[in-house]
């Protein structure tokens, strides 16, 4: 297949497989998507309003950020999505969010940290501690990254997941934090957490 175009390849990526509306037909509930407009949230969530609608299901998709870039959250209204504006480092608007059984936490700070590290790490470890707790009772998948893992040369194919972490750098070190304080939560709440390495 040949991507021509950025609007193609958008086509592609929000295009659920028959696997994706099997799922849907299978899950509960809405889903609430924090960080959504980001790289790849708007592409996700376009990806499950349409599995959900293709699997006959009724169900809210919730989108969450502060949409800063112009013309992300009116297309994702287009597209069905639900938004909400908000920033989740405030207690009192992550508290005000709306409960959903299931959450995607794809919200975090990916680059520019020099400078301000302290945001970096407050985005990318405070956060996913202060959402565990508020979603305690949800399930809740978190992504992750690749550059958790040590440099490795290319002639061996990369790290694996059964690499020891080995972040280097600001942004990497805490991208493992994150997982560690979702893994954390998910055993002193019982939570149904899922944290892995980026797919």
């Amino acid at each position: 297949m040949t991507i021509h175009s950025e609007q193609e390849l958008e086509a592609v990526l929000a295009r659920p497989s028959a696997r994706d509306v099997a799922a849907f037909k299978e899950l509960a509930g809405d889903i609430i998507i924090l960080g959504v407009a980001g790289k790849m949230g708007p592409s996700l969530a376009r990806r499950a309003r349409r599995a959900s609608d293709e699997a006959g299901a009724s169900r809210r998709i919730i989108g969450v950020a502060r949409f800063s870039e112009a013309g992300v959250r009116e297309q994702l209204e287009r597209d069905g999505i639900e938004t909400i504006a908000a920033d989740l480092l405030d207690g009192e608007s992550l508290s005000k969010l709306p409960d959903a059984p299931n959450v995607v936490f794809m919200a975090g700070r990916k680059f520019g940290s020099t400078g301000s590290e302290e945001l970096t790490w407050a985005m990318n470890t405070y956060l996913p501690a202060l959402v565990a707790e508020r979603y305690r009772d949800a399930k809740i998948v978190a992504f992750s990254s690749g550059n958790i893992y040590p440099f490795t040369p290319i002639a061996t194919g990369g790290p694996t997941e059964t690499h020891p972490p080995a972040p280097v750098g600001e942004y990497a070190q805490s991208v493992l934090g994150r997982e560690r304080m979702f893994q954390y939560c998910s055993k002193r709440f019982g939570t149904g957490a899922q944290s892995g390495s980026t797919l």
